[in-house]
């Protein structure tokens, strides 16, 4: 019981730490770390609790964190997440994860979403950038309900919160544009 509470108190640190990063200026050092780290922390987290969706997810956010340190054309960035993204659904599906967990497709395509956000240039694109952050965030968020509520996987609750936080902002813009 003690070592479920150490990995929750973990989960929630860097979970802690990726909201934190939302409130740092945008390309900062101190923002890419905090991403490199919490994302890093929480692929751990999900791999140790066997969640595997949750391990495709913060895999491809993990290479983003780290493709953040370098220049990458925006063309690249989508081939290596989106491509990264094909490969976490594809790897699902090979190991039959829908006898596991029916609901993962909202999952899967909340993580194509999110690699589709990250690849985009939120300066040529911030409209699309925001959507495909906003929406993946969304449907990460619906996915780790239904693990926490119906399946009763108590650790789904950290991403349930994190991506509730996360698609937040990007959302508020796409509606204040769209109503605006």
């Amino acid at each position: 019981m003690k070592g479920r509470r150490t990995v929750l108190f973990v989960g929630v640190m860097a979970m802690l730490g990726l909201v934190a990063g939302t409130f740092l200026q945008g390309g900062s050092l101190a923002q890419k770390l905090c991403f490199l780290i919490g994302a890093a922390v929480l692929t751990g987290i999900a791999y140790i609790n066997k969640q595997k969706m949750y391990v495709m997810l913060e895999i491809v956010i993990s290479i983003s964190a780290t493709i953040a340190f370098w220049d990458v054309s925006e063309l690249w960035k989508y081939i290596i997440f989106v491509g990264a993204g094909i490969i976490g659904v594809w790897y699902l599906i090979q190991i039959k994860f829908a006898k596991e967990d029916k609901y993962w497709p909202i999952g899967g395509l909340g993580l194509l979403l999110i690699a589709a956000g990250l690849a985009t240039s939120v300066a040529m694109h911030p409209m699309l950038f925001n959507a495909f952050l906003g929406l993946g965030g969304i449907f990460i968020s619906i996915y780790s309900a239904v693990g926490l509520f119906y399946y009763k996987v108590k650790i789904a609750a950290l991403w349930l919160i994190l991506n509730i936080f996360f698609s937040l902002n990007p959302m508020m813009i796409v509606f204040s544009k769209l109503f605006s």
